[in-house]
Parts: structure tokens; C-alpha cells; sequence
């Protein structure tokens, strides 16, 4: 069974070591509200596109090294 993209990105986030708290959806843009575990700071990420977009594993990880980077 397909997993939703939010799953994937969780997943792709725990292996970078950061816990996915939130994700806000606004019309063209999401918000997301993630816990780096290393640093023990909240993160809050403006992604360019919708979560809920996301087709692929690889969109997942791209999106999740990006919010790496924003630390």
C-alpha cells in the first residue's frame, strides 16, 4: 500500500536525525515545523511547493536536505 508523501517525508527526516512535528498548508506554500535532535532547536521550514505534491522518494529526500541546510 502506497504511503502518503507526509509519511515519506517523516521517514526521510528520522534518518537525518530530525523529528517532524507540523506541517501548515496555505494556498501556495507549506509550512513545516521540524525538531532537530543534534541541536535541539525547532526548525520552520517555508517549502516552495505543497507537500501533498511530492510523487516521489526522491522529491521526499531532496525536500528533507533542504531543511538540513536551513540549520
Amino acid at each position: 500500500m502506497p504511503k502518503n508523501p507526509t509519511e515519506v517525508l517523516r521517514e526521510e527526516l528520522r534518518k537525518l536525525n530530525i523529528e517532524l512535528l507540523d506541517i501548515y498548508s496555505f494556498k501556495d506554500h507549506d509550512v513545516i515545523r521540524a525538531y532537530n535532535k543534534q541541536v535541539g532547536k525547532v526548525i520552520l521550514y517555508r517549502s516552495k511547493r505543497k507537500v501533498n505534491a511530492i510523487t516521489s522518494r526522491e522529491e521526499a529526500t531532496n525536500l528533507a536536505l533542504e531543511i538540513v541546510k536551513q540549520v
